[in-house]
């Protein structure tokens, strides 16, 4: 199912929209136009990159890391998560807790707990409640997501369904084993269900969210083998995961007429391989966007403006 672009998002309104896909593929261009997009169509709209090595700021030729900023040209509001912060908010927003519910198990000093409440991948596990925090304030009408490569946001997903489900098992444990750890802690650790249940419910909503049906992920990709054997794995495991793909974008597809010299000729032809491999793939399934390789860099607002044009045509 081919399309002219991405017109089809204005009238589907989506809350969140991801893009997802292989590194190097056109991600950030593609979320980065997509937001201006909205901008321009009158919505408050965020721009958020949860990729660790990001060039979100490069590409807006504005520092948004660490802090929601708006970058006054696009009259856009943008973050690039920083993930030493994030672990310094979890800290800030759950250590107590965590000390509360390890103290219940073993008397422990609250270094002790420090060292946990920053145990390596806690920082994935908060930015989905970053994200999360940024969706519910009522703030935005849409959030532009520009994930991690690919493997990276389906193992952040991954991360916090485990997450979900771990908590359940913990309550269910700490229920067989409160009376013995009441003996002893002599009665003084509080009762930790309350905490685990509202850490529950929160991998829940979170849960929720990216499984919404205004919730889109559109995958990015170039038409080349590995690009494409990929994409197919990755649109694939959303589906499986519950979330719903609402199209795909070919990038950097060489046009007819830049096709003229006996190198372009030829690599033309293995896009248009790859390209109908993909439509036999997603046939009646997906929007598929072909967006073609322009011969300037898109870096800062003007670009994307231009960019904006061929991904939103009128």
């Amino acid at each position: 199912m081919s399309s002219d672009g991405l017109n089809f998002l204005d009238a589907l309104e989506p809350r969140i929209v991801m893009f997802c896909g292989k590194g190097g593929v056109g991600k950030t261009t593609c979320a980065s136009t997509t937001a201006l997009h909205f901008t321009l169509s009158g919505k408050r709209t965020l721009l958020i990159s949860t990729d660790p090595s990001p060039s979100l700021s490069d590409m807006l030729e504005t520092d948004v890391m660490g802090n929601v900023k708006t970058v006054a040209s696009a009259c856009l509001d943008a973050v690039e998560l920083d993930y030493d912060k994030i672990v310094d908010l979890w800290k800030e927003r759950f250590g107590a807790e965590v000390y509360d519910v390890v103290s219940s198990f073993l008397p422990v000093e609250q270094d002790i707990v420090e060292y946990i409440a920053g145990a390596p991948g806690i920082g994935d596990e908060f930015a989905l409640s970053y994200v999360y925090d940024l969706y519910v304030s009522g703030a935005y009408d849409v959030i532009v997501w520009d994930t991690a490569p690919a493997g990276g946001t389906l193992s952040l997903l991954k991360l916090e369904d485990t997450f979900y489900r771990h908590l359940s098992e913990a309550a269910r444990l700490y229920v067989k084993v409160r009376a013995a750890l009441n003996a002893l802690t002599q009665g003084k650790a509080r009762d930790p269900l309350k905490i685990i249940g509202e850490w529950q419910r929160l991998a829940h909503d979170v849960l929720c969210m990216v499984k919404d049906e205004k919730t889109l992920a559109l995958v990015v990709t170039i038409p080349e083998a590995l690009s494409v054997n990929q994409t197919k794995r990755v649109a694939e495991e959303l589906g499986r995961f519950g979330l719903h793909v609402g199209g795909l974008i070919v990038n950097q597809v060489l046009t007819e007429e830049a096709s003229d010299s006996p190198f372009n000729k030829s690599r033309r032809e293995m896009q248009v391989r790859h390209i109908e491999e993909l439509e036999a793939a997603f046939a009646c399934r997906v929007p598929l966007v072909r967006l073609p390789l322009q011969c300037f860099e898109v870096r800062g607002v003007e670009t994307l403006r231009r960019m904006e044009r061929l991904l939103f045509p009128s």
